[in-house]
């Protein structure tokens, strides 16, 4: 029986391998190349173009940043007044009623109990007005408080009772730097629940007078600065790049 031989493309009759280069082999390596350059320019760019590390909150004019804006006085002021505002507004949350001044010394609420914090931050002095009448209220919401000492309160109080602002205004402190505070409540009971929010102001003087109306339009027109609650844990993310 015979023998067929084949004969493969690119092989000889002797059996030796020949290499065929495609005709287009040198501009796929050009392209590969021009890619591959591209790729890292546009990589670079981005690392070179972009922020280090994104900045902090800017302040608007009538604002102050708690983390850098605020001397140590007002810092430790500020960080006790966060707290004390959630405490109030619970429990106006659970008995319709406000913390008196009276009522934090019982339960040492700072910054309004006079203790060594008190002392070494000022001596602030700090006064309770309720909503309508803007006027100080120096009496207790004990329940075993006889009501007839309670203040009388006026025809505006009357008729915005539970509604407008409570106001806890703290002046007079004697630290050198030192501002004067307003933990402002703002809330509505009327048909509404859970609506309370607390914000901080400060002015520079401390003996700044109260200012009657505790709008923002109004504080601001009369030199109060809204503190902004920028913490510790803004301050990572700034200094790792994620702060927006």
């Amino acid at each position: 029986m015979a023998r067929l031989s084949r004969t493969w493309p690119g092989a000889d009759a002797n059996g030796a391998t020949k290499v065929v280069r495609p005709a287009s082999g040198h501009w796929e390596s050009l392209a590969l190349v021009l890619a591959t350059l591209a790729i890292i320019a546009s990589v670079t760019g981005y690392v070179l173009l972009r922020p280090q590390h994104a900045g902090p909150p800017t302040p608007l004019s009538w604002q102050v940043r708690s983390f850098d804006g605020l001397g140590a006085v007002d810092q430790a002021i500020h960080s006790a007044l966060l707290p004390a505002g959630e405490e109030i507004i619970w429990n106006n949350n659970d008995t319709g009623g406000w913390i008196t001044l009276e009522r934090a010394q019982e339960i040492l609420l700072p910054p309004f109990y006079r203790d060594a914090f008190w002392k070494t931050n000022g001596e602030v002095h700090w006064q309770l007005i309720l909503p309508g009448g803007h006027l100080p209220y120096a009496g207790s919401v004990d329940e075993h408080e006889d009501d007839a000492a309670a203040p009388a309160t006026n025809e505006v109080s009357q008729a915005t009772q539970g509604q407008g602002a409570t106001v806890y205004y703290g002046a007079a402190g004697r630290a050198p730097g030192q501002s004067a505070y307003l933990l402002v409540i703002g809330h509505a009971h009327a048909g509404v629940m859970w609506a309370n929010q607390a914000t901080i102001w400060v002015h520079p003087d401390p003996n700044a007078p109260y200012p009657g109306i505790v709008k923002p339009e109004s504080l601001v027109g009369k030199g109060w600065r809204q503190v902004i609650p920028y913490d510790g844990a803004s301050e990572v993310e700034r200094v790792k790049g994620n702060q927006p």
